[in-house]
């Protein structure tokens, strides 16, 4: 188990600073308050996006031109 501190992290429940650490294993992540026994779980593996099934309209953008000078 790999154990790290997060530096400027407040813990959501006691609000102590600096008392957060990540601790991580082959799979799964978690962080934890040394304070308060605070404890949340951390998805490891985020599913993609799925793709729209129709492509995003492409608008024309038209531009000013500039006033001579």
């Amino acid at each position: 188990m790999r154990r790290r501190f997060i530096a400027g992290a407040k813990c959501p429940r006691c609000e102590a600073m600096d008392r957060i650490v990540m601790l991580t294993t082959d799979d799964a992540e978690w962080i934890e308050c040394i304070e308060c026994d605070y404890s949340e779980n951390r998805p490891t593996h985020v599913d993609e996006p799925e793709e729209p099934a129709t492509p995003d309209e492409i608008g024309v953008i038209q531009f000013k031109p500039r006033p001579a000078k």
